[in-house]
């Protein structure tokens, strides 16, 4: 995708724009004694100020100063670049299916369930900021009562056989998760939700769409564990843009029993 990657500093430009989906991220340069600052800022679609000019029929954008304390900044020193990757939300990721289903006992299942990244600004190896591509939620995974504090969204869960959907696995406000369904359990289970652990994943470009390891969802009568796939191999074309902040299956068992601790008040 032609927005991850580097990018010199917008001097000739005045404020360079960078959309991702109906997002709109905004850089620009100023002056801070003898060096320059980058300048950055986000805008929601629901959130765009507007100025009204007399005679003309559709209000106009209006950006704030530079000055604004709503711009982030940071001094470049000597950097002339910046980048922009993909990057998945500092909270766990809590996916309530649109369509919950009952899984049957002994059931394996394979689909496809999608949650919204953010995208990361970094100078060298230094984040700027990092902007969620949606207004970000908080909810709670787990029971009314005790669970794991999360970042709300909401997708379709697309079984294995179904065609995935062209025009959202090619949004990049989007990673695509290739998941299992297994439940180990003597009776039926709804699914509802899928809490995902961006922490562990790694974020894949496979021909201009985002994807993530697949990960196992085992299904219990006494809760849910999370961990890698191993089944799932990556094609010829997978080129990595994110690499997991937290390595490791046992970050997986240590996720796995917290979920557990908190959803049943052990």
């Amino acid at each position: 995708m032609t927005m991850w990657k580097h990018w010199e500093l917008p001097r000739d430009e005045g404020t360079r724009l960078h959309s991702i989906g109906d997002v709109k991220i905004y850089v620009a340069m100023d002056i801070a004694g003898e060096g320059e600052v980058l300048a950055t800022l986000p805008i929601y679609p629901e959130a765009a100020p507007v100025v009204k000019k007399p005679g003309r029929a559709k209000p106009l954008f209006s950006l704030p100063p530079l000055s604004d304390a709503v711009w982030t900044r940071y001094f470049m020193g000597k950097q002339d670049t910046y980048s922009i990757f993909p990057s998945y939300p500092p909270l766990p990721v809590c996916v309530r299916l649109n369509q919950p289903f009952l899984l049957p006992p002994g059931a394996d299942l394979e689909g496809w369930v999608f949650s919204r990244i953010e995208a990361k600004i970094m100078v060298d190896d230094t984040t700027v900021a990092s902007y969620p591509l949606a207004v970000p939620f908080k909810t709670l995974y787990g029971t009314p009562d005790a669970g794991v504090v999360c970042r709300y969204d909401q997708a379709e869960f697309l079984a294995a056989s179904e065609p995935v959907v062209s025009s959202m696995h090619a949004d990049p406000r989007f990673v695509a998760h290739p998941v299992r369904l297994r439940n180990t359990s003597s009776t039926a289970l709804m699914v509802s939700d899928l809490c995902i652990y961006g922490e562990q994943l790694s974020i894949f470009e496979v021909d201009s769409m985002l994807h993530s390891e697949r990960i196992l969802f085992s299904f219990s009568a006494s809760g849910v564990r999370m961990s890698l796939d191993g089944q799932a191999p990556l094609t010829r074309k997978a080129q990595i843009l994110v690499k997991p902040s937290v390595s490791g299956e046992e970050r997986f068992i240590v996720r796995s029993f917290e979920l557990l601790k908190t959803m049943t008040r052990l």
